[in-house]
């Protein structure tokens, strides 16, 4: 379970195949309250850095191909093969001082 993505905060929290109870998962990194724009921050870090930014349009693509699949799996009561894919992008590393894009 996510919190609402227009609110840019929450908690997130999962249930594990068998458990009754969902449990909280703490934060690893920041940008826990509104960060509305870290996707443009971060396109304008890395290209200054040189390095490829984190939210590409085939991320985009596969992960709205995600969204509709669980619609139509759960419509269908059938499995949804997906059919895009993308590059996993570069995670951001642990530790980070509070607003930064890169270590």
């Amino acid at each position: 379970m996510v919190p609402d993505p227009n609110g840019f905060g929450g908690t997130v929290s999962v249930r594990r195949m068998g458990a009754s109870e969902w449990t909280n998962i703490p934060l690893s990194h920041g940008f826990a309250e509104n960060s509305r724009g870290i996707g443009v921050a971060d396109i304008a870090y890395a290209i200054q850095s040189g390095r490829p930014h984190r939210c590409s349009g085939e991320l985009a693509y596969h992960v709205l191909e995600a969204m509709h699949a669980f619609h139509i799996s759960s419509d269908t009561r059938s499995l949804y093969e997906m059919e895009s894919t993308c590059v996993r992008p570069t995670a951001l590393p642990m530790g980070l001082p509070k607003d930064a894009l890169d270590a």
